[in-house]
């Protein structure tokens, strides 16, 4: 991997500047050097399901404006014996997991409600689900619950907009009370704003608690006028695979070391049973 940095930059003209990997990347070697920040893509598994991932991140820079980083340079495919990479801007901020205050979650609905209001573009980059699977995990405590939300319908969209795909606080940098910069666009597309919601409610839930999540979500809703279907959370669940969950490396990357595989397991099936608390699956 060495080698293959230094003839990058070589060809960017920034050979002399120091690298700089950056933590939390589990898909791609992602680092920084000089002003910019490059992402080179090694997975060949995931090279092989989605061969234009370069292509498909150059496209989402394209429409985020001042809320993500601008590109500066790409590959597109394998060169010259070297993966698809690309070069953005690099972006203030600090990735921040605790403490998870009302003012974080305030600021972090106001980021996620403004990828919202962006401009929806002509793509064929469209939402689907993960998975249209659900089972039963076999660590589950309340079976009969999770068998009740294999057999839900998935929920219906209020909003079709352009989406980040993967919201949640390992992704937005942490700037100022007024200013949080999103990065790892890598997966935005056309599709419902509610799956952007649903990840983001699960992934503080996983974190901290389903009380968190809730106030992300209350802050979510008064500020956009929209209400949600916590159906869209059983959604989020099943696309994360709830079977071999386990601590997201993030967040011990970023120092969260507080946290079990038993820990992350019980909040998720806490988010379950929130879905079907009193007999509802509204908010």
């Amino acid at each position: 991997m060495k080698d293959v940095i230094e003839r990058i930059l070589k060809r960017v003209g920034l050979e002399t500047e120091t690298v700089a990997p950056l933590k939390g990347a589990t898909s791609s070697s992602v680092f920084r050097a000089g002003g910019s920040v490059f992402r080179i893509h090694t997975n060949t598994r995931w090279l092989k399901q989605e061969p234009d991932l370069v292509a498909h991140e150059v496209f989402a820079l394209q429409v985020t404006g001042a809320l993500g980083p601008d590109v500066e340079n790409y590959q597109l495919t394998w060169e010259d014996g070297l993966p698809p990479w690309i070069q953005m801007t690099y972006l203030p901020g600090t990735v921040r997991l605790e403490p998870l205050d009302a003012e974080y979650l305030r600021g972090l609905a106001k980021t996620l409600i403004a990828v919202h209001q962006l401009p929806v573009p002509k793509t064929h980059y469209r939402y689907a689900p993960y998975t249209t699977e659900r089972t039963v995990p076999s660590w589950a405590v309340r079976k009969d619950v999770w068998q009740r939300a294999v057999s839900e319908q998935p929920a219906e969209s209020q909003q079709i907009r352009f989406i980040h795909r993967d919201f949640h606080p390992v992704n937005v940098l942490y700037d100022s009370v007024e200013q949080y910069n999103v990065v790892d666009w890598i997966n935005a597309c056309v599709g419902p704003i509610e799956a952007d919601v649903a990840h983001c409610r699960l992934n503080l839930a996983l974190l901290e608690s389903i009380k968190i999540a809730d106030q992300f979500l209350a802050e979510y809703i008064k500020l956009s006028g929209f209400s949600y279907d916590r159906k869209w959370d059983l959604t989020a669940v099943f696309d994360i695979g709830p079977e071999h969950l386990d601590v997201y490396p993030g967040w011990k990357a970023y120092g969260k070391a507080n946290i079990s595989q038993a820990n992350v397991r019980e909040r998720m099936e806490n988010i379950v049973l929130k879905v079907y608390e009193n007999n509802e699956s509204g908010y």
